[in-house]
C-alpha cells in the first residue's frame, strides 16, 4: 500500500499583550503669582499701596504682598533635590517710583530712605520686605510639607548692595517634590518729605527662584 504523508501548516499564535510604555519627566522649578485658591496664574499682578497723603515729613506706608487672590506659587516637580531659594527685586537696581513729574527710590538707604542721594533724577526713599511675617503652606500636594523651608527676614534695599531679598529659602531637606503658597508679606516704603502727591505712582518688581 501506499503511505501518503500530508504537510500541515504551523500555526504561531501571536502575543495577545501589547506593551505599553511612557516617560514622565520632571518639571521646572518655577515661581507665579496665582489665586491662592484655584492656581490660576495672575494676568497683571500688582500690590496696591494704601494712599498716603502728603507730608512735610518722612513717613512710611505700608503694604502686603501675597493675598488669597495674589499668592506667591512655588512649584518644584522633581526638578530640584538640593533646595531653592525664592526671592524679590526691581526690575533693575536704578527702577524708581516713576511718574509724570518727581519720581522717587526704592533702595536709597541715605537718611535710612529719607533723604536725597546719588541720584540726580529722584529723590530717596527705600523699600523693606519682611517675609518673616508670612504665612507658608502647602498647595494642591496633599503629602508635601513646609518643614525645612525657612522665611526670610525683615530687609531693606540698598542699591549696590542689597539688590534682592530672600523670601523663602529651602533646605536640601525639604521636599524635592511640592508645592507651596506664601501670602502675609510685609512691604514697607519710605516716602521722602514733601513727595508731590500724584496718584499714578509706580514701581515694577520681581519675583524669581533658583535651585540651591
Amino acid at each position: 500500500f501506499a503511505l501518503c504523508l500530508l504537510a500541515m501548516p504551523l500555526r504561531v499564535n501571536a502575543a495577545n499583550t501589547s506593551n505599553f510604555q511612557q516617560t514622565i519627566n520632571g518639571g521646572s522649578l518655577s515661581i507665579d503669582i496665582v489665586n491662592a485658591t484655584t492656581y490660576v496664574p495672575v494676568g497683571s499682578p500688582g500690590v496696591v499701596f494704601p494712599a498716603a497723603t502728603f507730608s512735610f515729613t518722612c513717613q512710611t506706608n505700608t503694604a502686603t504682598l501675597g493675598t488669597a487672590t495674589e499668592a506667591i506659587y512655588i512649584k518644584n516637580p522633581d526638578a530640584s533635590d538640593t533646595g531653592w531659594v525664592a526671592s524679590i527685586a526691581g526690575s533693575s537696581p536704578t527702577a524708581i517710583w516713576d511718574r509724570a513729574g518727581v519720581d522717587y527710590d526704592f533702595n536709597d538707604s541715605s537718611g535710612s530712605g529719607c533723604t536725597d542721594g546719588a541720584d540726580a533724577d529722584s529723590l530717596g526713599g527705600q523699600m523693606t520686605i519682611d517675609a518673616s511675617v508670612g504665612t507658608l503652606a502647602i498647595g494642591a500636594c496633599a503629602s508635601c510639607a513646609t518643614t525645612n523651608i525657612t522665611k526670610g527676614s525683615s530687609t531693606a534695599f540698598v542699591e549696590g548692595t542689597t539688590n534682592s531679598i530672600t523670601l523663602l529659602n529651602a533646605a536640601a531637606a525639604s521636599s524635592d517634590i511640592g508645592d507651596w503658597k506664601f501670602t502675609g508679606v510685609s512691604v514697607s516704603q519710605k516716602i521722602p518729605a514733601e513727595q508731590p502727591a500724584a496718584s499714578d505712582y509706580d514701581i515694577n518688581m520681581v519675583v524669581s527662584i533658583v535651585a540651591q
